[in-house]
């Protein structure tokens, strides 16, 4: 059974014998025991702390289901008690993989848009990759961030009411600009054909229409013009979509589950690594030992169990 955090600390600190000077900041130190001299590896000590705190801290969060409630007292019923997170959390092992998705969105929704805005632009192909950058970028990004990775996610724990309200206004909200934008750009590309047509034939300038395309979203918004700016809206949103989905499956779906997921396995590595050396270096006591082996076998059995049951 793994140590309690108080007792270790108080088993690390112990004043020098009579005579005796603490050793530098930095090093293991070796302190003689009363009765048989005994000798202790803090480095051990420490990593045993760490790994207990970390696997105490998931636990906690799965009892309460993300800290949306109170633990269950020790003695209350298991059939009443609020049940909580059974399954392992889900989160990818990199996450160069999802950077290296929304990059290669970014840029290629940027080279088509570029393309479809710069017919009629008076800056050409510059001017249009110039825009079409910037509306790619603000599409992916909010659909990745507003969209996938607070929304979505947060709608996920329902007894976290504080972040799940939030979530369930911010969604539509979200969802709604990601459209008015994609439709915007459209009718952008749609006015743009326009004034190139209406100044190819001679007539008036109508610059003044094409600096405002927000009009025509809201009078008719799928009142399109032109084969491209169907296009354009198809690629907006599709692209929208795939972001979305990436930024919900950046980490576990309960927010903050993957992070104390990792930390407890962050230490427990830790702990492995120390306790082999410490094994090596005849520091540790057999009761160190012991305790470090017990908290290891704990966090893996129940690391094991769970991910059994997410599958």
């Amino acid at each position: 059974m793994a140590a309690n955090i108080e007792d270790l600390g108080g088993r690390q600190f112990r004043n020098p014998p009579q005579g005796e000077s603490r050793p530098e900041s930095g090093q293991r130190f070796q302190v003689s025991r009363a009765n048989n001299g005994e000798r202790r590896d803090y480095d051990l000590q420490f990593a045993i702390a760490r790994a207990s705190r970390a696997f105490a801290n998931l636990k906690l969060f799965r009892a309460t289901h993300g800290w949306a409630h109170d633990a269950p007292a020790a003695d209350a019923d298991p059939a009443k008690a609020p049940q909580g997170i059974q399954r392992a959390a889900i989160y990818p092992d990199s996450h160069i993989m999802h950077f290296s998705i929304l990059a290669a969105l970014v840029l290629f929704e940027g080279l088509a848009n570029a393309y479809f805005f710069s017919t009629g632009s008076d800056l050409g192909l510059l001017g249009g990759w110039l825009q079409a950058i910037t509306v790619s970028f603000t599409n992916v990004i909010a659909a990745f961030f507003l969209v996938g990775f607070l929304c979505l996610r947060h709608l996920m724990n329902p007894k976290k009411l504080w972040f799940f309200i939030p979530a369930a206004i911010g969604l539509p909200i979200a969802i709604a600009f990601i459209v008015v934008l994609n439709l915007a750009a459209a009718h952008y590309r749609d006015l743009l054909e326009l004034n190139a047509a209406t100044l190819a034939m001679g007539g008036a300038d109508i610059t003044g229409a094409i600096l405002a395309p927000l009009p025509a979203v809201f009078e008719n918004p799928f009142g399109l013009q032109t084969l491209e700016a169907y296009l354009l809206l198809t690629l907006g949103l599709t692209f929208a979509a795939i972001a979305a989905f990436k930024g919900r499956t950046f980490d576990d779906a309960l927010p903050g589950y993957g992070v104390v997921q990792r930390n407890a396995e962050r230490s427990a590595r830790e702990l492995n690594r120390t306790l082999k050396k410490a094994a090596s270096g005849r520091l540790a006591t057999d009761e160190q030992v012991f305790e470090a082996e017990e908290l290891l076998m704990e966090m893996a059995t129940d690391l094991s169990e769970r991910e059994r049951i997410g599958r």
